[in-house]
């Protein structure tokens, strides 16, 4: 997973706490954009897809020695393949994933797989790595990269995984990062760079065809990748990662574990979200910019705190499945309550939802609710009322129980999100906002199974 010309640490770890617009972009600014001068060279014009590549030099193995080793090769257009593995499916077929892996690099970003007729890495499969050594097969200037992988331009290292999807993964993580270097000519800051060998290399493979660049379903699908379990983890320790956090990790961070799901989970939300795809799809031509974090703050102008928001709120409700069209968030300021009171529906198959609804400080409110709706269709009808269902819990709250949140006007001198710290309502509450602001409503579900649900309550608030 690491790959030339540096390995990475991990930084200190933030505590759950975010940022405003102001420190976001101060993070960004004063994250990779320096760190990386240097490590690629800045280009004279706006990058644009990188030209036809000279082919490969590739290393002269000794094929008998590697023989005498225990090493066997595999081979297919694109990939070389040295491996100290016995035969097996799912070893043999790994030469055929990468060949059909270079085209979906090529149609991620924009290639035409026609120009690039000889380009093709050479890979290290290693059970045993004294048997790569005694082959010559793993240079003296390579660094520890012990359990996992090391890419240099178009040779990669890869160390046996726990399971066939783990395997896989890593190879075309690696080979994500050689197809980046040799191809666009660099990767960008560490964050992007890993997360994007992630956010491709995360797969499905089925009935010998590959798709690249999947939001997972369940972790059955993605046995030992756990990338998801490390950003829930982090939340429940109160470690969770401010999205300026993982743009400035520096080129050391990535020598453990966790800074990998963070970076895929940054990616994985920029990729996957409905307002923020487009811009995030276009930042690869800017990988040999060492101002790269610059031009991302640039991309997204005036959005960066909304962005730096929906963030925290996806690492919150982090699940496999994750629906990015149900929990958009719609960040419209509310209108002055009636003095009369009025009356909002919470729909069960969304995330957060804008009541449309301005409370003000220091003012104290009544909500009641009620109304019966499905927290399940299948594999049967669940039926739900606002006080929940204590037979489940999710983050330590009742399935289906309502909850309420007020975001405050403007909210960028904030530094945590109200909406990751709600109120439970239930069948009713009174609160009293200590800030004015727009009142979110939302049913207690997990964000992976919202396609699951239906139905809606209704929610009466008035003055208290």
């Amino acid at each position: 997973m690491n790959h030339s010309p540096s390995n990475r640490v991990r930084t200190g770890r933030s505590r759950r706490v975010w940022p405003s617009i102001a420190a976001v972009c101060l993070g960004l600014l004063v994250g990779a954009a320096q760190t990386f001068v240097g490590f690629v060279a800045r280009a004279a014009e706006p990058p644009v897809a990188a030209n036809v590549s000279p082919p490969p030099s590739l290393p002269r193995i000794d094929e008998a020695r590697a023989r005498a080793a225990g090493i066997r090769r595999l081979s297919s257009q694109r990939l070389t393949l040295y491996t100290d593995l016995p035969k097996d499916p799912s070893i043999d077929e790994l030469p055929a994933v990468f060949d059909q892996a270079f085209g979906q690099w090529c149609d991620y970003f924009g290639l035409d797989p026609k120009q690039y007729p000889e380009w093709r890495m050479t890979g290290c499969l290693i059970k045993e790595k004294l048997r790569f050594e005694a082959a010559g097969l793993m240079p003296a200037t390579l660094p520890d990269f012990t359990g996992r992988g090391y890419t240099q331009q178009y040779q990669c290292w890869v160390y046996n995984q726990t399971s066939p999807y783990y395997r896989r993964h890593l190879l075309l993580h690696e080979g994500t990062h050689g197809f980046m270097s040799t191809l666009l000519g660099g990767f960008g800051p560490p964050w992007y760079a890993e997360g994007m060998a992630e956010l491709l290399a995360v797969h499905r493979w089925e009935n010998g065809r590959l798709k690249m660049n999947v939001y997972p379903a369940s972790g059955a699908e993605t046995l030992k990748w756990e990338r998801i379990e490390i950003v829930q983890n982090d939340f429940a320790a109160r470690r969770a990662l401010r999205l300026s956090d993982v743009l400035a990790y520096d080129f050391r961070a990535h020598r453990k574990l966790e800074p990998y799901g963070w970076s895929w989970a940054a990616a994985a939300f920029l990729e996957n979200h409905p307002r923020y795809h487009d811009r995030f799809h276009r930042l690869w031509q800017f990988v040999k910019d060492p101002d790269f974090n610059r031009r991302f703050v640039e991309t997204y102008g005036d959005e960066g705190g909304q962005l730096a928001e929906e963030f925290q709120v996806f690492v919150a409700d982090i699940a496999y499945g994750y629906d990015f069209q149900r929990t958009q968030l719609d960040f419209t300021p509310g209108h002055r309550l009636r003095t009369s009171g009025e009356s909002v529906s919470v729909a069960a198959d969304r995330c957060w939802q804008n009541s449309g609804l301005r409370l003000e400080a220091g003012k104290s409110y009544r909500l009641d609710a009620k109304g019966r709706y499905e927290v399940a269709k299948t594999p049967r009808v669940w039926w739900c009322e606002p006080g929940g269902v204590s037979i489940r819990f999710l983050h330590s709250r009742p399935l289906g129980v309502l909850l309420a949140a007020v975001r405050p006007d403007g909210k960028d001198s904030a530094t945590t999100s109200p909406l990751i710290s709600p109120t439970v309502v239930g069948t009713g509450t009174t609160i009293r906002p200590s800030v004015s602001g727009t009142l979110f409503l939302r049913i207690n579900n997990s964000a992976g199974e919202l396609n699951n649900a239906a139905g809606s309550l209704t929610v009466r608030v008035g003055p208290d």
